[in-house]
């Protein structure tokens, strides 16, 4: 099998506040990040490792346990999805812990259009019962909502899915040892790829319906394992793509891992000289769900 998995996007969402800040009582702002003195909107890394997980356990019937009162997991990466693919770290009385390293990074989700431009305040009414005869009324909750195009992505490190790693003392050797086989692991990555498809379970949507999936995607199956490809989507103010940017990252990932191209039409203003770019690097442009299709297929 290949050493990694490289995923990449961008998605273009309409009103929403999908990661809230600190906040206050009656004030639920957005989660920012600042960049040469301007604010845009982001989602934790943790928020986006959480629907991925909510995503995969939606998709599959297979084992997946649920943290105990102390926030711990069963730790079994046999039987356990979730353990496997997310890691863990199980104290030990006396010998501290066992931990194991997520084979899957998933980075946080950036917005690239500045928060200011593309943002307001909606104005709630949290309603109070009322007695018969009393007047009706409420707080008023001010939060902020806006518009937006987020970057992210994921990393799968392939070599370490279904299996952990052993020390051979004697030796001074590490090796992995699995504990499931080849068509379980594919399996996994699978549910993996699949679950970017499907991610849907951010806060406050059942006021503020989001459709967090790709709509410019770039995914690498690679023989190195290398984050490299993370950096291959930029875009400007006036959401123009980087295709120099896009176009360097792509050559350096190509020369050890094979590259596929999703987009949906309207994200971007220069799409035409986009696919122009692509075509000249004989990497053909598919919709973001046939790039990952092809990426399952490539398994």
């Amino acid at each position: 099998m290949k050493k990694g998995i490289n995923v990449a996007w961008l998605s273009e969402v309409d009103l929403t506040n999908l990661n809230s800040g600190e906040g206050e009582s009656n004030y639920i702002d957005v989660k920012k990040y600042k960049k040469d003195g301007v604010e845009y909107p982001y989602v934790s890394g943790q928020a986006m490792r959480h629907y991925f997980r909510d995503a995969i356990r939606r998709a599959t019937d297979k084992y997946i346990c649920v943290p105990d009162d102390r926030g711990e997991t069963c730790g079994d990466i046999e039987n356990c999805i979730g353990c496997d693919l997310f890691g863990f770290m199980l104290p030990k009385k006396g010998s501290g812990s066992s931990v194991r390293v997520s084979p899957l990074k998933v980075s946080p989700a950036i917005g690239l259009l500045s928060f200011e431009d593309n943002s307001t305040v909606d104005f709630l009414t949290r309603s109070k019962y009322k007695e018969i005869g009393e007047k009706t009324g409420g707080d008023i909750v001010n939060i902020e909502i806006g518009t937006n195009i987020y970057k992210c992505g994921i990393s799968i490190d392939i070599e370490r899915i279904g299996g952990e790693e052993v020390i051979n003392d004697e030796e001074r050797k590490l090796s992995i040892e699995y504990k499931v086989d080849n068509n379980e692991r594919k399996e996994r990555i699978k549910l993996i790829l699949d679950a970017i498809r499907y991610l849907s379970d951010y806060s406050k949507q059942a006021r503020l319906l989001t459709d967090f999936t790709p709509d410019i995607l770039v995914a690498s199956v690679q023989d190195r394992y290398s984050h490299r490809l993370q950096k291959a989507l930029e875009i400007d103010e006036s959401r123009t793509l980087n295709i120099d940017r896009l176009k360097e990252i792509l050559e350096d990932v190509g020369g050890y891992g094979d590259i596929y191209f999703g987009m949906i039409s309207g994200v971007v203003t220069n799409e035409d000289e986009v696919k122009d770019m692509l075509n000249g690097l004989e990497i053909e442009v598919l919709t973001p769900n046939k790039a990952l299709k092809k990426v399952m297929d490539s398994l």
